[in-house]
């Protein structure tokens, strides 16, 4: 398991993908994302004329370009022996099923965020909303490290069941960037201009997980640096990751028209 690195110091350059495991994360994956876009191709070319759900994965789909530099930022590792790989950067492997899983994750969250907004979210079912999108990608990736197919190391800490919780926070303050770009640019622009949100999201997503990771990023590549020093570092991101998902609820509400500029949500 992906688990029996955590607090070793090198990255594990030869673990080896498993080999049953990455078919059947793939295979799931992908068949769901296939029919994800079947839908969508469906709602643009229909009588319908709807790109948005196109529109969001494709953004989506760009947005595993991101990987490395999340990799990086987290410590965290993808097999790359054995792996089906999709691409690489900055010393990390990024294997197919993580595509998949960008687009499942990205694009459906980041519509029922927008949906909410649209129907004036309050603030306690947004947080009742955030607890389950948390326990969600808590869950999938938890399933995902048992199996191997991932996994972190080095004085990573907060980790329950093999994921630091604190990573899961700062991938939900990029999702939640993501849906607030993606907003913006389908609800207020017109025609083709809308696929802007192809760019403008995944770079919305980035320019959250930086800010976010940052301060654990920083301790977690120093020197020596054990879990008396990257737990309260890993404390500040989980604050900057909670403002980050503060505000969203602002913009999000502000992209639907619900509130006025300038207004308390």
């Amino acid at each position: 398991m992906g688990s029996q690195y955590l607090g070793i110091e090198a990255r594990p350059l030869d673990a080896v993908m498993p080999a049953l495991a990455q078919d059947i994360v793939t295979g799931v994956t992908a068949t769901l994302v296939a029919l994800l876009y079947l839908y969508a191709f469906w709602q643009a070319f229909s009588a319908r004329r709807n790109d948005r759900w196109l529109i969001m994965l494709v953004a989506a789909s760009l947005t595993i370009l991101m990987e490395p530099f999340a990799c990086f930022m987290v410590k965290a590792h993808h097999p790359a022996v054995g792996a089906y790989v999709l691409l690489t950067g900055l010393d990390v492997t990024v294997p197919w099923q993580l595509l998949f899983f960008y687009i499942l994750y990205f694009a459906p969250t980041a519509a029922f965020l927008i949906w909410r907004a649209s129907n004036g979210v309050s603030a306690t079912r947004y947080w009742l909303d955030f607890a389950g999108i948390f326990l969600l990608l808590w869950g999938a990736e938890a399933l995902a490290i048992h199996f191997g197919v991932w996994f972190f190391f080095d004085y990573n800490p907060f980790e329950v069941a093999g994921l630091p919780l604190w990573v899961a926070l700062t991938n939900i303050s990029a999702v939640y960037a993501w849906a607030v770009a993606a907003s913006y640019c389908l609800d207020h622009l017109k025609g083709a201009a809308r696929w802007f949100t192809a760019l403008a999201a995944p770079f919305a997503a980035i320019a959250a997980y930086g800010p976010v990771s940052l301060p654990a990023a920083v301790v977690l590549y120093r020197d020596g640096a054990g879990y008396d020093q990257t737990q309260p570092a890993a404390a500040i991101s989980v604050l900057v990751g909670l403002g980050f998902v503060f505000a969203a609820r602002h913009l999000l509400l502000l992209s639907a028209g619900r509130i006025r500029p300038g207004a308390v949500a």
